[in-house]
Parts: structure tokens; sequence; C-alpha cells
């Protein structure tokens, strides 16, 4: 027996402590299943603040926060990467044709720090390309513009080359000692030294003559360099990063193209920002949790939580099957209890879901009741806590 008896293709919820995953080819890990409801004032406040929806896209903010609240623990789960990927796709779906009636080319580009990755600002640099890759916006070059004009805009002429003949990561990859996924610097300093300028002036150039006008960055998992950094480590990264972005003589700080989203839980925006403050980045571009320049992932309500259970089973319902209850196998009742009993925290109810349904179908229950449920083991997978990285540069 599987879960078709449920009319379910598969268990449609995420197993608990599983982060969203990008480049998962999982739909309940990589962001693909959704909420718009449950996310519509996140996604207004996106759109106003670093779109600018409501002006122009000349007039979006340099900077932001997209934060929880809490730390760790709580603040993670909450919903921010799925919102970013969310943003992510409706932007790059014709890089911008959603907005402004279509007259303004821009992209949107996510960004994780890796665990045990010191905080350097090269290896912002080098997950960015790799990103930008990823992304397909080296493609959308190599049919939006070509190796003459490309090189007229002040793009080197082997990296020109390699973006006209599709081969940037070959590209890349031919002026360092390491693969481009790789964040180390030993024994690299060719590629190091050439990386602020090959990002931040000729890549944005390709862009320029790509007919992008700019691009959001959306830089996911702050606290992976927060978490375990010490005070100084992230005064010094927040430096180097505020120099290059906004006073630097490169095109990117220069022509304001960039837009960046900080993702973070609470203590990790409130670290950021204290060192931004330090750094005197805040007269020019505020940064704070809570600020203007920030977008609250709130925990969701009721009938959002809902909306948020109803998607996943929407995502994995058997097509050939007839169904007249949408919650089936689940009673309405024990769904709602679920959500109250996890305190409406996303990843908290849903990984409880899949513990339950996993539980209802070894026991051969054709329905899953409040009874059920209120009896069920209160297991916590969060995997949160984290364990202690060596940071070390290779």
């Amino acid at each position: 027996m599987g879960y078709e008896v449920y009319c379910l293709k598969d268990n449609p919820f995420p197993k608990g402590g599983a982060f969203v995953k990008p480049e998962s080819d999982d739909p309940r890990e990589n962001g693909s299943i959704f909420s718009v409801n449950a996310r519509k004032t996140e996604i207004e406040e996106f759109e106003k603040k670093l779109v600018g929806s409501k002006v122009s896209f000349d007039d979006r903010l340099r900077c932001a926060f997209l934060w929880a609240h809490g730390g760790r623990t709580i603040g993670r789960g909450m919903g921010k990467t799925a919102l970013t990927l969310y943003m992510l796709q409706k932007i790059n779906n014709g890089y911008g044709k959603n907005y402004f009636g279509g007259k303004s080319k821009f992209f949107c580009a996510y960004i994780a720090f890796q665990k045990q990755t010191k905080a350097k600002v090269v290896f912002l640099y080098k997950e960015a390309l790799r990103s930008f890759i990823n992304a397909g916006l080296f493609a959308e070059l190599q049919k939006s513009t070509t190796e003459v004009n490309l090189v007229s805009a002040g793009v080197n002429p082997k990296y020109a080359h390699a973006i006209a003949t599709g081969d940037v990561k070959g590209y890349f990859e031919s002026i360092s000692r390491y693969p481009l996924d790789q964040m180390a610097t030993q024994w690299d300093t060719r590629f190091v030294n050439l990386l602020p300028s090959l990002f931040l002036s000729e890549t944005v150039s390709a862009l320029k003559a790509g007919g992008f006008g700019g691009g959001i960055l959306v830089i996911d998992d702050m606290e992976n360099l927060t978490d375990i950094a010490t005070r100084s480590e992230i005064e010094n990264f927040v430096k180097d990063f505020g120099i290059a972005f906004f006073r630097s003589k490169y095109k990117a700080s220069i022509s304001n193209f960039f837009t960046l989203l900080f993702v973070a839980h609470e203590q990790s925006a409130q670290d950021i920002s204290q060192a931004w403050t330090l750094e005197g980045l805040a007269s020019a571009y505020p940064l704070a949790p809570g600020g203007p320049a920030s977008i609250l992932t709130r925990k969701p309500d009721m009938e959002q939580g809902l909306d948020i259970f109803l998607e996943h089973l929407r995502y994995y319902r058997d097509p050939a099957c007839a169904v007249s209850d949408p919650f089936m196998p689940f009673e309405k009742e024990a769904v709602e209890w679920i959500i109250q009993d996890s305190d409406f925290h996303p990843r908290r109810f849903l990984s409880r879901f899949n513990r339950i349904l996993v539980d209802a179908l070894g026991d051969g229950q054709k329905t899953v009741s409040l009874d059920m449920v209120k009896s069920a083991p209160k297991k916590e997978d969060f995997e949160d806590e984290p364990s202690s990285p060596s940071i070390h540069d290779l």
C-alpha cells in the first residue's frame, strides 16, 4: 500500500530539519511548492522596495534585509528562502517583463554562504558568478548581444569570447586553480586579484551590453557567516563589502547596478546592522531589521497556514483521482490543531504532517483524524543547532 490510497503521488510534505535547497530536484525542498496567498504582504513589500514597482526600477532600494524574528532555531524555517526563490522565478521569467510594461530589463540571482566558508568578499563574487550561470544570465547575453559589442563595452576579449560561445564556466576555471564552486584562495593569487574587476566591472559591462539595467542579489544564509564569526571578522567583511559595492571605482558601484538583499534571522541581521553602522554605511544606506529597508517574514495565521498545507497536497494530488474534500486524507480539524500546536511555524507543522502521514500509511489508517494527531508523538527534528565547524582557508 502506497500513498495512492490517499490519492497522492507521494508524501507531499518535507521531512523535519530540511532547509530549502534551491538546487535540489525535490519540489518539497527546492521552493517549487509555494503559497502566494500566505505571502501576499511579503511579496508586495519585496516588489515595492526592491523592484520599485510603485514608481520605477531606478528608484528601488540599494540594500535591504529579508528577516524573521528569533535566532537560529525559531528564525529559520519561516519561509524566507522560499519567498526569494518565488520572486527569483517571477522576475527572471522574461527578466522583468511582468513589471513596468516590460520597459525595464533586470534580473534576480540567488547566492548562499555555505558552512565552513570564511567571510571573504571574493567568495561572494565567485558564488555570484556561479549563480549567474545557473540563472541563465550568460545564456541570455549570448542571445541578446555580440562579441564585438561586449568588447566595445569594456569586456576583456577572452571573457567576451567565452560569453559569445557559451563557455563562461570554462573561462573562469581556466584562470583559477579551483572549480567555480570551491571556496578557496590559497595559491590562487592571480584569480583572486582579477575577481573584483571581473565581477564588479566587466560582468556589469557585459550585462549592460545585453540590455540589463540592474539586478537583485539575494544573499542567503548570512547566519552561516555571522553565527560562527567573531565581531571583528563580521566588521572586516562588512567594511570590504561596503567599499566594493558603494565606495569603489568599479562600474557596479558607480552605476548603482546591484540591489543587495541580505536574508537572515533576527540575531544575524542585528550583528550585520551593528557592523554596518560602525563602518559608516548606515547614514547613506540605512540597514536594520524592522527598519524601512527590511521585509519581515511573518508567521502565518490559520488561514495562511491552511493554504500552505493545501498547496503541498495540490502539488502531489493524483489528477486521475476524484477528490471531494481538498484536505483528504486529513480532517480539517486535525490540520488546524497541528498548525496551532506548532505555534504557526511553517517548518514545524509541515515536518509534523510528513511524520503523521507516514505513520497513518504504516498503520493502514484511511483518515488522519483529530484524535490521531493529538496522540501522535511530538518530535522536533530541526537539526538547527550548529555543529562546531572548523573555519579554514583551503
